[in-house]
């Protein structure tokens, strides 16, 4: 049997053929779209995406600005609405906001809506008591969960260059520095938000805990700097539900738990709103740290006490003063941790903060707190946050280097003021 008569004889006709192949007429045609898709959205006056932090916070179409709606995006529009670079800028996780909104809400008697309340104003005026003269501007830029590696992308993304503060006031636990829940530190929301506008530098990959997640972070970090990306981020936020608080932890009325422990992608105003009559009682949340410190000593301590540094060390080359907090909290949590680990944690903060020329404030185990100071083992409440901010300003008022940062005269109040009852008139 003849064989060759049963195959197919080859086309000798030359036909013409797309450059590149099927995959290139697809990288083509993929182009096109895209482009037609922008034209036609920038031809409707929804402008496209700036490239900077301040342009994207800022604009005038929020829901084209990528990660609108998160916590940390709240805490990046507040930053940059004031008129100016803030005199203080206060930073940490839920444990600083548990104070600043809290504090807030019952010495300005108004509610606190914590998605657009950024000023401290309790801070502000017990500052101005104690120096005289005019009030500084307190900005708090506070995001729940956030830890070092956190507070050193804010200061990258926030502080560097004009916008810089006076003064930096930094409340840290050892949660921020010790999570066992968290495996890669350049997977939390605030770090990849801050990614998006600084370089991808060695110090930012060491977020990274193996060379493919560093890999694959620089890869994200390429992408999301590439213009079709960045719209794809802002097309991502227009079309995101809106509908993603927990409502029924709100409506339980323990209105700052519930703001401390909303974990929504999508936070809007009115959604999460701290009340200037708050309920009492001390919840104990122990349960949500027997994970979190199973292991005092986890591979990410050492690196989130190098980004800890790193942080203290720019803000110094910026000329920026910085007072490290360590914030206060009850017998209870802190049993959580083994006594070694205490001292440890204390002298290795110390050594940093001397090296680098910060202020080391520690009030972690203050017997002037009490378990009426807290709504839970960690976060203080109205009562507890008027007397933290009250200790911030008198030690802001004690340490030559920082008071000196601050537009000072006139005579001084009384320098022991403090919210010590729901009647206090410490005000903006």
């Amino acid at each position: 049997m003849d064989t060759d008569k049963n195959l197919a004889k080859p086309d000798t006709n030359k036909k013409s053929r797309f450059p590149g192949g099927r995959f290139g007429l697809s990288v083509v045609g993929f182009a096109a779209v895209n482009a037609a898709i922008i034209a036609a959205v920038t031809s409707s006056h929804w402008a496209f995406p700036g490239g900077s932090i301040e342009q994207d916070v800022l604009s005038h179409n929020l829901k084209q600005s990528p990660s609108y709606g998160t916590w940390t995006w709240w805490a990046a529009r507040g930053y940059f609405q004031e008129a100016k670079a803030p005199d203080i800028a206060m930073m940490g996780s839920s444990l600083v906001n548990s104070a600043c909104w809290a504090a807030d809400a019952v010495s300005t008697k108004n509610d606190v809506d914590c998605a657009v309340h950024h000023r401290v104003f309790t801070l502000e005026q017990l500052i101005k008591d104690r120096l005289g003269g005019k009030a500084p501007t307190v900005v708090n830029v506070s995001v729940q969960g956030a830890g070092a590696c956190d507070f050193y992308m804010m200061t990258r993304g926030l502080m560097e260059g004009k916008r810089k503060p006076k003064l930096l006031i930094v409340g840290i636990a050892p949660r921020d520095f010790v999570d066992n829940k968290m495996h890669n530190l350049g997977d939390t929301e605030p770090f990849m938000f801050y990614q998006r506008y600084v370089n991808f530098d060695p110090e930012v990959s060491r977020a990274y805990s193996n060379s493919y997640n560093r890999a694959m972070g620089q890869l994200e970090w390429g992408l999301g700097r590439l213009p079709l990306r960045r719209f794809h981020s802002a097309v991502a936020s227009h079309l995101t539900d809106d509908s993603t608080v927990d409502k029924t932890r709100k409506e339980a009325g323990d209105q700052l738990r519930s703001a401390l422990s909303t974990r929504s992608l999508k936070v809007y105003p009115g959604d999460i709103v701290v009340s200037h009559e708050m309920a009492e009682g001390c919840f104990d949340n122990s349960a949500e740290y027997v994970k979190r410190f199973q292991n005092p000593h986890p591979k990410q301590f050492k690196t989130q006490l190098f980004f800890f540094e790193e942080m203290l060390r720019r803000m110094k080359d910026q000329n920026v003063k910085v007072l490290v907090v360590d914030m206060p909290t009850l017998e209870k949590h802190r049993a959580m941790l083994p006594p070694t680990f205490w001292a440890e944690y204390k002298q290795k903060i110390d050594d940093i903060c001397k090296r680098q020329t910060a202020t080391h404030f520690y009030l972690a185990d203050s017997p002037e707190f009490s378990t009426d100071d807290f709504v839970d083992l960690v976060h203080v409440n109205w009562r507890g946050g008027g007397k933290l901010l009250a200790k911030i300003a008198d030690e802001i008022a004690d340490v030559p280097q920082l008071s000196s940062l601050l537009n000072a005269g006139g005579k001084p109040g009384d320098g022991h003021q403090m919210l010590s009852s729901k009647k206090s008139t410490v005000a903006n």
